[in-house]
């Protein structure tokens, strides 16, 4: 089946452990996107990651499984909700209270994956005390990048990679005495030097660091560490927890005031013994390497870089286990509301149970192994036609998503009638709005329609047909146009082919709005369905020429945008073999009157467009 995948994040700095997961899970041709909690952070993510920017739309999503590197998870939304971390424990503070308290359980999460023996042990105790989750270890998904350990490379000058934590009292960056030293020492030539700080770090700092002046020293802006890593003999740290991802490859540390002396680690408290102390690290002495191992097995004892398919495994298991035996979650009211608040959505719905899918028996298995088909619809004001459409639907598809911009008329009604699943988005253009809905789907094979559209019942034959045999990417039909009241058969408006029925991933929506046209990728496979697409496209011959303006308006636009010029001869040129090419070559002669105002309407349209352009351009 087609599990459905949240990774839940907040800060950019949980995007590296996120993206093995997700290339994990696109591997094995599952859905996978994001949200994060914060919106600054939607600024950080690539063309590379499905991202869900508002709540309401994760509501609608339904994962399957949210994979957390933050804190909080809202309760309110579908799936099983397991916690990944978002780092590993630092201890960086001394501490009188119970082991416990470095574990704060918030009541929210259902699976903990985690990283090794030493998180593992106090897990399990807590799932023994608690009762509500289950404990599973896995390794870590942000190291499996790291992996296989490469030998430290004899960098000339050595490389020195410096990390800092961005609580003022234990951060080094904040220190003025190890600047000046770092920018002494980097200007001797010995050493070079490589810096990233925080996300949250002070801008100020940031800022001071950034400025430093030194061929030997670069600034690194990223949260994307495990290059660095790879590429430095030794690293300079505070209390920052890079110190553990770093110790994975067995490379030693020099850390400035560390509030615990551990023995894996290389320690300086005065500045001026600094350069001294590299020294000795680079050195790499064998009683501290003798420290390192025993620490990162207990640390994360994964050294195959499959932590992200063990996470993978794990939770699809548990996703089909019987969780019976477990807790409800605690009713936890104030940090409910506290996630509520944070993101601006107050609900009553509470899933305190843990998630479940169960298959009974095998002939279940293969039933949801079939061919299931989702129909989306993008709509607007659509209460004269949808009914048409939504009950065309009804025998062929197993889901039915209706993406809305705001109607104000009965489309809302009509869609609840049906018990469709009825999503408002707003609309960004037409080719934005239907791959959004194409997001929202549950299944891999997809029917797109709009809410003036209905299927014949030859068409809805084939589909039927190719879902017992779907042997291709696409599958494509004529549409037929029904121009007040009449069935359009020639101009440019039949056969007017349409690719409709697709599996997710062999294409996109694209062209230049209103104009969208799905396209699939290229070695691609598309056939022809029998049957024609019902399409009502304008009541009367006033409706028709009132669209023409927001028409002409919204293709200028997007012209302007690709960067398509305009000139007094394509005003005068193109309006004309618009009209020419649609009632003489595509025989709009043919169907009569209609077929006038229709060929008539197109040149108009074009004319709009090209002038339109025109003064985008020279009124810049």
């Amino acid at each position: 089946m087609n599990y459905k995948f949240l990774i839940y994040i907040s800060y950019n700095y949980a995007i590296p452990i996120g993206k093995p997961l997700q290339l994990e899970i696109e591997k094995r041709g599952y859905t996978v996107k994001w949200f994060s909690d914060i919106e600054k952070t939607n600024t950080f993510f690539s063309t590379k990651e499905s991202v869900i920017h508002t709540i309401k739309d994760v509501v609608y999503y339904k994962p399957d499984i949210v994979l957390c590197a933050t804190n909080l998870v809202p309760d309110f939304i579908t799936g099983i909700k397991v916690q990944i971390f978002h780092g590993f424990l630092a201890k960086k503070r001394p501490s009188k209270r119970h082991v416990f308290s470095e574990f704060r359980m918030r009541g929210l999460f259902d699976l903990y994956c985690t990283q090794g023996p030493s998180t593992t042990s106090v897990f399990k105790k807590l799932a023994v005390k608690y009762k509500y989750f289950e404990v599973i270890e896995t390794g870590w998904s942000k190291m499996d990048p790291l992996f296989p350990i490469e030998a430290s490379k004899k960098n000339n000058p050595p490389i020195i990679l410096i990390a800092s934590t961005f609580t003022s009292r234990l951060s080094l960056a904040h220190d003025d005495t190890v600047f000046k030293e770092i920018f002494r020492i980097a200007e001797t030539g010995k050493y070079k030097f490589k810096m990233v700080l925080h996300p949250k770090m002070d801008k100020d700092v940031v800022t001071k660091w950034k400025n430093l002046k030194s061929s030997n020293f670069t600034f690194y802006d990223t949260t994307d560490l495990v290059p660095l890593y790879k590429e430095a003999n030794i690293l300079f740290a505070d209390t920052t927890s890079a110190i553990q991802e770093f110790l994975l490859q067995k490379r030693t540390v020099v850390t400035f005031k560390h509030t615990f002396k551990y023995d894996y680690l290389i320690h300086v408290n005065n500045i001026k013994n600094l350069e001294r102390v590299f020294c000795n690290a680079l050195s790499y002495p064998q009683e501290v390497i003798d420290k390192i191992e025993p620490f990162i097995l207990d640390l994360h004892p994964y050294f195959d870089g499959k932590s992200s398919k063990r996470v993978i495994d794990t939770t699809i298991s548990f996703l089909h286990n019987d969780k019976r035996f477990l807790k409800p979650k605690p009713f936890n009211l104030i940090r409910k509301i506290k996630v509520r608040k944070q993101l601006n959505y107050f609900t009553f719905k509470s899933f305190n149970k843990p998630y479940t899918i169960n298959f009974t028996n095998q002939k279940d298995i293969s039933q949801n192994n079939a061919i299931k088909l989702s129909a989306v619809i993008i709509t607007y004001n659509e209460e004269e036609h949808l009914e048409k459409c939504l009950s065309s639907l009804v025998d062929v598809s197993e889901e039915i998503i209706v993406v809305d911009s705001f109607s104000t008329d009965r489309t809302k009604e009509i869609c609840k009638a049906f018990n469709v699943t009825f999503i408002e988005h707003k609309f960004e253009g037409y080719i934005e709005q239907k791959n959004f809905a194409i997001s929202m789907a549950s299944n891999d094979y997809i029917l797109s329609l709009d809410g003036d559209e209905a299927l014949s019942e030859e068409l809805k034959n084939s589909i039927l047909k190719v879902k017992q045999n779907w042997d291709c990417d696409g599958y494509y039909s004529n549409r037929l146009n029904n121009y007040c009241g009449q069935w359009i058969k020639y101009s440019d408006w039949y056969p007017d082919r349409k690719l409709r029925l697709f599996k997710k991933g062999s294409g996109e929506w694209k062209g230049i709005n209103p104009h969208d046209c799905y396209t699939l990728k290229e070695n691609k496979k598309a056939e022809k369905l029998k049957g024609d697409l019902f399409h009502w496209i304008y009541r009367d011959y006033e409706e028709h020429k009132q669209k023409i303006e927001n028409f002409s308006t919204i293709s200028a636009d997007a012209y302007y945008k690709l960067g398509i010029k305009s000139s007094i001869f394509k005003i005068i040129y193109r309006p004309a073999w618009a009209f020419i090419k649609a009632y003489f070559i595509r025989l709009g002669f043919l169907d009569g009157k209609n077929g006038y105002r229709i060929c008539l309407q197109t040149y108009c349209v074009t004319s709009l467009k090209y002038k339109k352009l025109y003064k985008h351009w020279h009124n810049k």
